[in-house]
Formats: structure tokens, sequence, C-alpha cells
């Protein structure tokens, strides 16, 4: 399961921004590699969301 966080902050080819994750069947196992962004993640109000929805469920308040 570390294996695309370990792909994304040490490999030359990783780049920022990008979502890295399984690239087996069903995204569910496999090397990694860069997968489309989920559209969910697109969209700045459902981002702004998640970031709040997520301070309240843990009682961190990060800078976003």
């Amino acid at each position: 399961a570390a294996l695309p966080a370990v792909l994304a902050a040490t490999s030359p080819e990783a780049r920022g921004g990008r979502l890295y994750g399984p690239r087996g069947l069903g995204h569910i196992g496999g090397p990694p590699a860069e997968q489309a962004v989920y559209s969910r993640l697109t969209s700045e109000a459902d981002a702004r969301r998640i970031w709040d929805v997520t301070r309240e469920l843990t009682g961190v308040d990060l800078p976003a």
C-alpha cells in the first residue's frame, strides 16, 4: 500500500500535483502508476467541503 506514496516522493519521473496508485485490475493492486484524478477532486467547492469535514472530524486545523 505504501508503494504509490514512495514512488510519488522519490521517483524523478513523479510529477507534483498528481495522483499515484496501483495500476492493476480495478486499481486494487499491482505496481504504482500515475492515475486520473477523481472527478470530485477537481471541484474547488468539493475540495473545500472535504477539507472542512476532515478538520471537523480530526480536530486538526491546518492551513489550506
